[in-house]
Order: structure tokens, then sequence, then C-alpha cells
């Protein structure tokens, strides 16, 4: 492939296929006689691969069908869908060789970084972190597991639950189990501590823990304290806010409840563990249907929501949901422009913001429409949790997925894998080719009546 054509390769595209593949070579790793204890169904296999690389925890069959191979591909598939199998693959390859001026131009467009030695920077940064968060959370889970289980088993259990925690995939090694849940740990400080950590970490993104860690290098050696981007302060202030709101607000409406037993630090620890979980990690400490309504109306709100762009989690993304706030304010107030934390932001982008969350919402009722047609049992309020359970890649189910028809799976693993990878970019992927160039041109206005 020339450099030309290299270059004309479009950041959708990239995530999209390297995805999709991600998805077909792990669905047939799990369908070699090695990873299965029982025959299943290639569309179960399929299924289970899309929820494990989409990091959303949905499943159709009993992860216990799998041995210990079939579990390893199980975390391999959450660990690759979560970095992104382009980012490792960029890694790696940088390790050895040095990458041409069209690979180069290719990962500043994937990254959005403006040259090679800050997207090596941030590649050894993604990683390095990566790997010393789940290793620590591994260590702190391991005091835990070593007394409840076998040796290996306690490893293999701690390894998988912090990589799950760290990738906010929210698929436990109880969904290998069947005698407890995760309310056996609802009492464990340092499990609900751990947990809800890594999960954070995680969710926040590593662009913007990089400039954390740069701000702290530089307190450190009494230098000029770094200068947070606009994108990591809207990601900082937007998911301490939210967090803050989904913490009182759960507290508020399980006190009585499922907090109801627990004492006061008990019940704060709960919350805050529910509130990071639910912005798209999908950890629960019991059972789902035991929540009130207006508790599974507030999971759905934070899963959609979800976390930081380039981060492990999915959904609209926090800057999305920021950005769109930001354009109804300037609306009331009847600016032309939109402006955070004293900067302008660029017309484009807010075209792009209205059309994720148009196409995301498009995509969702969609779906929900067409599951309602093909599951004859279930009721709207299933359908349409499962539809944005899926789409957010929460991965929470009130029906059972296992319930659900063929023709059901299929939307669902659509659904996690256009949550995923984000509704535009599934659109421009798509596109088997750019522009090669656009032409600016403008017609005269004309005002039309709106409300």
């Amino acid at each position: 492939m020339s450099k030309n054509k290299l270059i004309d390769i479009s950041p959708a595209h990239i995530i999209l296929f390297s995805f999709f593949i991600l998805i077909l070579c792990g669905a047939l790793l799990l369908g070699l006689p090695i990873a299965q204890i029982k025959p299943m169904s290639f569309i179960d296999l399929f299924f289970t691969a899309t929820s494990a690389t989409c990091v959303t925890g949905l499943f159709t069959i009993p992860l216990s069908n799998f041995t210990f191979f079939g579990k390893a591909v199980i975390l391999g598939l959450i660990q690759v869908g979560a970095l992104g199998l382009a980012t490792m693959s960029l890694f790696i390859i940088s390790l050895f060789i040095d990458l041409g001026l069209g690979t180069r131009f290719m990962a500043g467009q994937l990254f959005e970084l403006d040259s090679w030695e800050n997207i090596k920077k941030m590649l050894i940064f993604t990683f390095g972190s990566t790997v010393v968060l789940e290793v620590l959370g591994a260590l702190s889970f391991f005091s835990i597991f070593k007394t409840e289980y076998p040796l290996h088993n306690a490893v293999f259990y701690s390894f998988f639950h912090s990589i799950s925690s760290f990738c906010n995939a929210g698929i436990s090694f109880f969904h290998f189990l069947t005698e407890q849940n995760l309310q056996h740990y609802s009492t464990n400080y340092l499990f609900l501590a751990t947990t809800t950590i890594l999960t954070f970490f995680g969710g926040l993104g590593f662009i913007t823990w990089h400039e954390i860690m740069l701000r702290c290098r530089a307190y450190l050696h009494a230098t000029k304290p770094h200068r947070f981007s606009l994108h990591s302060k809207i990601i900082l202030y937007g998911t301490i806010i939210l967090l803050a709101i989904v913490t009182v607000t759960f507290f508020a409406l399980e006190n009585h409840n499922t907090l109801a037993h627990f004492s006061i630090p008990l019940k704060c620890a709960n919350s805050i563990f529910h509130a990071v979980s639910f912005k798209s990690c999908g950890f629960i400490l019991g059972n789902l249907t035991d929540f009130y309504p207006a508790t599974i109306f507030l999971i759905m709100i934070v899963g959609l929501i979800g976390s930081a762009p380039g981060s492990t989690g999915s959904g609209i993304k926090i800057t999305t949901f920021v950005l769109f706030l930001s354009t109804v304010r300037s609306a009331i107030n009847g600016r032309s422009s939109v402006d955070i934390f004293e900067r302008e932001i660029p017309t484009d982008q807010i075209y792009k913001v209205i059309a994720i969350i148009s196409l995301s919402m498009g995509w969702i009722l969609f779906t929900t429409f067409c599951l309602l047609i093909t599951e004859k049992t279930w009721n709207f309020l299933d359908v349409f949790f499962e539809t944005i359970s899926a789409f957010s890649n929460v991965g929470f189910s009130l029906k059972g997925s296992e319930k659900l028809s063929d023709f059901g799976k299929l939307f669902i693993m659509a659904t996690m894998f256009i949550g995923r990878i984000g509704s535009l970019t599934f659109i421009l992927g798509l596109k088997l080719k750019a522009k090669k160039e656009t032409i600016e041109y403008s017609y005269p206005e004309e005002r039309i009546m709106l409300s």
C-alpha cells in the first residue's frame, strides 16, 4: 500500500475494521474445542466475543461453559477491546521499527495529536499506566481472594477482576460462578475501594491522566505548573460534578431500599461504587431488580452519558454531553457562538455533537422498535433498558440477554458494536472513500419559525 493510499485511510475506517476483525477472531478462538466445555452455537459465541470486545458484559450463555483457555480468550478480548486494536498495534510496532510518514500521519489523526513524539509518549504512558494499575489492582484483590479460593483460582480471579475493572467491562469472575454475586463483597471496603479506583481511572481517559501526571511532576519539582487543556478541564469538572450528583441521588433513592441494612459509611461507599460503575462499567452489588424504578432510570441516563473519550469507557462521552449543554445555554442566551472556560468551540465540533447525539438516539429508538417486534414476551421497559445498556456498554439486563431471540441477539450485538466505536464513527467508517476536496459555498439566509 502506498503512502498516499495509507494517508487516505480515515481513523473511522481503522477503528471500525479493527474492532470487527478482533471480534471475528475472538469468536473463532472461542469456537475451538479447547475453549469449550460443552458445544455452543456460533451466534452465542459471536455474541460473547462482541460483548467482551466492546467491554459490555451482556451474555447469552454461562461463561462457566468455557475452559480456562476460553476464559483467557475472553480476558484478552476485554483488554485489547478496551485499549483498541489499532492503539496496541501501533505501540507494539513502534517499539521495533521506525514508522513511516504515512503511518505517523494516520496515528496523528487517530489520537488527534500534532506530532509523532507526542503520540509515542502517549502510547508509552497508556500502556505503562495500564500495566501498573492492573497489577496493583490484582495484588489488592489477591489479598482478599486468597483466603476464599484455591491459589490458582485466586490469582486468575484477581487479574480478571482487576483488568475488567480498569477496562470498564463490568465482567467479574462471578460470571463463571453461580453460587454468589458481588453482593458478597458489598461490606468489604478494600474490594469496594479498589474496584472503584480502577474503574474511575479507566473511565477518565489517558490524555487527562497524562496531564494530571505532568501537573504533579511540575508541583514536585517546583517548576511552572502544567496548564490543563480545555479537553481535560471539561472531563475533570464534568466527571466530578456528574459523579457527585449521581452519588447523592443514588443514596437518596436507595437509602431505605437496597442500602437500608448498611451503616452510614457503607451506604456512602456503596453509593460511590455504583455512581462510578453506572458510567459504563456495569458492576452491581446485588440484583438489578431490587432497585426502585427511578434508580433504573438513573442508570440509563448516566450510562448513556458515559465516560471520557480516549478512555476504556463508552457512552456518548462526557465531553459531548457538556458541549451539548453549552450549546443549549448559548441558544437560550441568544448567543451565536458556544464557549466554555473562556474558549470558543469550533462550529464543526458543535455539528458533530448534534450528529453524535441524534444518531445515537436514532439508533436506540430504531433498535427498541425492532426488539419490540422480535421479542414478544418482553415489555417496553425491559427492551428499552436492554438497548440503552448495550449501546452504553454498561451490560445490565432486566430480563436476561439469554432470553433474546436470534434476531434480538443480532440487534443487541450491532448496538454494542456501534455504542463502543461511536455512532458517528460507525457512519463515517462505512464510507469507502472520503471526498478529495470540499468546496466551501453558502446560500442566502432565510429564517423559519421554530416555536
